[in-house]
């Protein structure tokens, strides 16, 4: 999205999310149960050990239960096993370092191929290093302490699955709801830019529609088992988002071509549809009413000499009918997908076991009081923010560090609490700190967190001082910090390679569906599948590249137009009926659409040097009956040359012969 977005494009907006009690209330339940029972029967040295196996609950939160099930038990296993990989090596420093730099490396890599919701590899990263850097201890005594991580793990992993026995299907249900509020706030703000002369931006609305759009798609896929046939609730969901899409795609339509106002009836439609899945059921009627016409805009019905008629209201998309799910990719094909020229993961990776391994060595060398922050500080700035930069998710740490010591040494000078306090206030804080809303939680959770972590650590030392405990954690973690930047700065996150390959690949995948659905006039599940999973790695290199660079560059600006283009393509396709097959059409669209992914791969769309490569591929075909698909194909061909659609208010631009 241009940053030249007026403040009219934002009112969009809605308000923030609220602070999630439910997550708090768990949350809290499951870290005092853990902290409580075990420093009971154990010891507060052998609760803090537990209290570390509940940060798992940090993770998943978003992911349906089909999928969040298996992968936070991944997860849970992950803990323990590099808290004893840590633990074994505790004392020597080469191995230290090459354990750590494998475990950041690993786990960066792991999130990223499973898009798990949560902090990236940050507390993974956390529990091994803080094991490593603790006295070296027997056999048993590592095992002993395993045991209490997998004991407040397992708990949390319970936590976490409890919503099923309520609500098995209450993710993918938020995720739909969410979807078809964000269309409703779309069709609002594009209902509004039609009245306004000139015609208004409605780009900020239609982007954050589309995400929500491609979220619930995500959370769909995700919900899906391999071998088993969905759940009916599961298929209903799959069939509201297919007619989701048609209402979409024709909002989108009448925002492109500056005709057709929107209905004002069709956002209250979709609002109360929302509400409606949000609390389990479905909608009374599968499409919106196409009566309640918005007035037409001012500029059309001023009656100029010469200026068309008033527009009529956009119509109701007809309900299509639900295409039968198509296969899954396998979790063998993620895992090579992971390390591809197409996936951002390995660079990102690199960069994390990097930092991690320079911090464990100057953590080791350096006299400090807690050496792992230093590691951990490395992680920490090159992971878990939520949609920001690394220099950004520096700044909330520091603030939020500075502020949490400042609490903790001003609470040290009047009071040093106890094992019970100390579990009290642990419990509470971290309950807190899990309901925090996305755009607010990294400095407040960073803020609530250190006094936590000051606290326990200061619990468990033979010489508890919290005051110099406090000042030493403020210089382990600015050093981490500094380390994780430098690491950014020398390694690339997203190189500009896989960018473009990216990009080459979905169109290419996209070629392929549509080639096949003109070839043969229907759906094709095998071709539409791939293009869909290729889409949603370049959606996922789109997100990925802003949060990885330390300075903005424009390129995630530069490839939404392209992403935009290439969703648009598929939509014509999946929202297609059948039809007579056309072998020469599916030949001319396939041979352009190679074409366009052979350039994709020169350089970044709207650059110099795809634009060369473009002057090469033919003119853009014009299958015969098919105007909205030679509209759709010539909209790609502008997005990778101009690096940005035609304006909302008019066609995209004819192509001379």
């Amino acid at each position: 999205m241009s940053r030249a977005v007026t403040r009219k494009a934002h009112r969009w907006r809605t308000v923030p999310p609220a602070f999630d009690r439910w997550r708090a209330v768990r949350s809290t339940l499951t870290f005092g149960l853990c902290l409580g029972a075990v420093t009971a029967v154990a010891g507060l040295h052998y609760g803090v050990f537990a209290a570390i196996g509940c940060y798992v609950d940090a993770y998943g939160t978003r992911d349906p239960y089909p999928r969040r099930g298996p992968v936070l038990g991944l997860l849970c296993a992950g803990f323990v096993v590099t808290f004893t990989a840590g633990s074994l090596v505790a004392g020597d420093v080469w191995a230290m370092t090459a354990v750590l730099a494998v475990v950041a490396g690993v786990a960066t890599l792991f999130v990223h191929t499973l898009h798990l919701s949560g902090p990236g590899s940050y507390f993974v990263v956390l529990v091994s290093a803080l094991a490593a850097f603790l006295p070296p201890v027997g056999l048993a005594e590592t095992v002993t302490r395993a045991g209490c991580v997998a004991i407040g793990a397992s708990v949390s992993w319970l936590s976490a699955m409890s919503g099923r026995l309520v609500r098995p299907y209450a993710p993918e249900e938020r995720a739909v709801s969410s979807a078809f509020r964000s269309v409703a706030a779309f069709a609002d703000t594009a209902r509004r830019a039609a009245a306004v002369p000139p015609r208004g931006d409605s780009s900020a609305a239609r982007r954050s529609a589309c995400t929500a759009v491609h979220a619930a798609w995500a959370a769909l896929e995700d919900a899906r088992g391999r071998g088993t046939a969905p759940a009916p609730r599961r298929l209903a969901l799959f069939d509201l988002m297919v007619r989701l899409e048609a209402v979409f795609d024709t909002l989108q339509n009448a925002a492109e071509r500056g005709g057709d106002p929107v209905p004002a009836t069709w956002a209250p439609w979709l609002r109360a549809s929302a509400s409606a899945v949000r609390a389990g059921a479905t909608p009374g009627s599968p499409l919106p009413p196409s009566g309640g016409s918005a007035p037409a805009p001012p500029n059309r019905a001023g009656g100029t000499p010469g200026a068309p008629p008033p527009s009529r209201p956009a119509r109701a998309p007809r309900a299509p009918r639900a295409p039968r799910l198509p296969p899954r990719r396998s979790l063998g094909a993620e895992m090579r997908h992971a390390v591809s020229s197409a996936s951002p993961a390995p660079t990102v990776a690199l960069r994390v076991a990097l930092a991690v391994a320079v911090g464990t060595v100057l953590g080791w060398a350096l006299p400090l009081l807690h050496p792992a922050w230093v590691a951990v500080g490395a992680a920490a700035s090159l992971q878990g923010g939520p949609g920001r930069q690394p220099s950004q998710r520096v700044g909330s740490r520091f603030v939020g560090t500075v502020a949490g010591v400042a609490i903790t040494v001003l609470v040290a000078q009047v009071h040093q609490p106890g094992t019970g306090a100390t579990v009290a206030v642990a419990t509470v804080v971290h309950g807190v700190s899990r309901g925090l809303p996305p755009p607010s939680a990294l400095l407040l959770r960073t803020l609530l967190n250190t006094p936590v972590a000051l606290l326990l650590v200061d619990a468990v030392l033979p010489e508890p001082d919290l005051a110099p405990l406090a000042a030493y954690r403020l210089l382990d973690l600015t050093l981490g910090m500094c380390l994780g930047m430098a690491a950014a700065l020398l390694v690339r996150g997203v190189p500009l390679r896989r960018v473009r390959a990216a990009v080459s690949v979905a169109v290419a995948a996209t070629g392929s569906a549509v080639g096949e659905r003109l070839r043969t006039g229907t759906f094709h599940a095998a071709s539409e599948s791939t293009a869909w999973q290729r889409t949603s790695d370049l959606w996922t290199m789109h997100a990925s590249v802003p949060v990885e660079e330390i300075r903005a560059t424009g390129t995630a600006d530069r490839l939404w137009p392209s992403l935009l283009a290439i969703r648009r393509l598929l939509c014509w396709n999946l929202l297609r009926d059948a039809s007579a097959p056309a072998p020469d059409e599916s030949a001319r669209v396939g041979d352009f659409l190679r074409a366009l992914s052979g350039a994709a791969r020169t350089d970044l769309p709207g650059s110099p040097g795809i634009g060369s490569a473009l002057s090469r591929v033919p003119r853009t075909p014009r299958p015969a009956h098919e105007p909205e698909l030679h509209r759709r194909l010539t909209a790609l061909r502008s997005a990778l040359e101009d690096a940005a659609l035609p304006p909302p208010a008019t066609e995209p631009p004819r192509e001379t012969d």
